[in-house]
């Protein structure tokens, strides 16, 4: 009985007073910090009076597109009459001087929204066990006890739900900010000019899809992309899980394309002194970055999801770009068959695109099918799962002609989708040696498909004369 009374004690009211003030001071000094946050919030999420208070008067602030800093919001307050209740001037500078960065706002407006639903849920069960307790209608208090819970659901959807001049408002923000800072629309780059050129660089939140047959170069392209981006904003967070590479292996991919050496060099042990100073340089740039590498086998999207959210709030950061390889060593039990696995593990990777708010590149297979022929990918090549087209924002494909020149191994990049743009196709030098990708001119993707012609052409005629001298 001790033991009870000793719990019961020490149950606490579903209130967190340090978050509600951090977002509050995150939203007077980080105007991105509003315009993201401010709208999944209603001042019920806060469990103070006078942080009521001084949430509602930035609420209209923003609706009336007045800038949110400690001036605005007293005036409002003094306006609605809310500043003498809330502690005056000294409580909302307070707030202001509380908190240095915005950086973990995403975080606390989640315990905000935690902290509010269980206020909501306890408040109805104290309600319902109210009813019970003076009621001699057992179905009426069924049908209130249902009423009350859902009025609880109801409010937590309520966010989803906005009203389209809000959202005009945002759009018409961004696209001033765009046009007073072009490069502000610019996503991230991915280092290649020629695909930044047509993606505007890898925008938050889409799902992009990298299709090849084996032996293409899918992963190395990526691992371009994360070393290209990693040389040029090393402080950008990167992660890549890879389901079929060692971390040796596809570290040692980005040593070689960074120092340019060969890899059969290494292999061989035939490094001289130069390589081994550029190598050592690679490592230094491999330092100095934010790439992790996880290489956990056979993971579900639920594992991935968790690793990303355990990894922002551990670091209190955000993270730039996740890289997965590859889609069909992925697993998500329960399913009755192949091809609805991995439509659900498609899904499951543009929810983390979305939830995380990161662009998501995932490597797939193309089917046996596209392996067979000589033609280009196309779309319902990706395998297992037509579902994959649907969810991502972009597909591309890697794609080498056969019977190609030695002097002159060509890839084509086809970006066979493209959700906010135009489709097209670029070309890329390959250079296998250090798993590199170098952009070259598409006219020379038209020599290319005449050479492979000619030679494909020289074959069945070498063909058909043999045939013709056996016989």
């Amino acid at each position: 009985m001790a033991r009870e009374k000793d719990k019961k004690k020490v149950r606490t009211y579903p209130a967190n007073l340090e978050a509600e003030k951090s977002v509050l001071g995150a939203f007077m000094i980080d105007p991105k910090a509003v315009n993201e946050h401010i709208s999944r919030l209603s001042s019920d999420d806060f469990s103070s009076a006078p942080n009521k208070a001084i949430f509602e008067a930035m609420r209209d602030l923003f609706a009336e597109s007045h800038p949110i800093d400690l001036v605005s919001v007293a005036d409002k307050m003094r306006l609605k009459g809310t500043l003498a209740e809330a502690g005056d001037v000294p409580y909302v500078s307070g707030i202001a001087a509380s908190i240095p960065s915005a950086a973990g706002c995403k975080y606390y407006v989640d315990i905000l929204k935690r902290d509010g639903l269980l206020r909501k849920l306890l408040e109805a069960s104290k309600e319902i066990s109210e009813d019970v307790y003076t009621s001699e209608d057992g179905e009426e208090s069924l049908a209130y006890a249902q009423q009350r819970i859902l009025e609880v659901t109801q409010t937590v959807g309520q966010s989803s739900l906005v009203r389209v001049g809000e959202v005009a408002d945002e759009v018409i923000h961004e696209i001033e900010e765009h046009h007073a800072n072009p490069d502000s629309a610019v996503g991230l780059l991915t280092g290649f000019q020629n695909l930044d050129h047509i993606l505007h660089g890898l925008q938050r939140s889409d799902l992009v899809i990298l299709a090849a047959r084996p032996g293409v170069g899918k992963t190395a392209f990526a691992l371009n992309i994360a070393t290209n981006i990693a040389q040029r904003e090393p402080e950008k967070n990167i992660l890549i899980f890879t389901l079929e590479m060692a971390n040796g292996q596809l570290v040692r991919r980005m040593l070689c394309s960074l120092a340019g050496i060969n890899n059969e060099d290494i292999a061989r042990s035939n490094l001289d002194m130069p390589g081994f100073v550029k190598l050592n340089k690679a490592r230094q740039a491999l330092w100095k970055s934010h790439i992790y590498v996880d290489q956990t086998a056979m993971q579900t999207p639920a594992d991935i999801l968790s690793k990303c959210r355990r990894f922002m709030i551990e670091n209190n950061c955000n993270i730039d770009l996740v890289i997965i390889d590859y889609m069909q060593l992925m697993s998500c039990p329960g399913k009755e068959s192949r091809q609805q696995e991995v439509a659900e593990i498609s899904r499951s990777m543009k929810l983390l695109a979305k939830e995380i708010n990161v662009p998501v590149i995932v490597l797939s297979q193309l089917s046996r099918n596209a392996e067979m022929k000589s033609e280009k990918p196309q779309l319902h090549d990706l395998r297992d799962s037509g579902s994959i087209e649907q969810d991502a924002d972009i597909v591309s494909f890697l794609y080498k002609e056969k019977n190609q020149d030695p002097d002159n191994t060509l890839i084509e990049l086809i970006i066979a989708k493209f959700r906010n743009g135009k489709t097209g196709s670029l070309a890329f030098e390959w250079h296998g040696s250090n798993f590199r990708f170098v952009p070259t001119e598409n006219v020379r993707l038209q020599h290319i498909k005449k050479f492979a012609v000619k030679a494909e052409e020289g074959e069945e005629s070498s063909e058909s004369a043999e045939g013709g001298q056996a016989e």
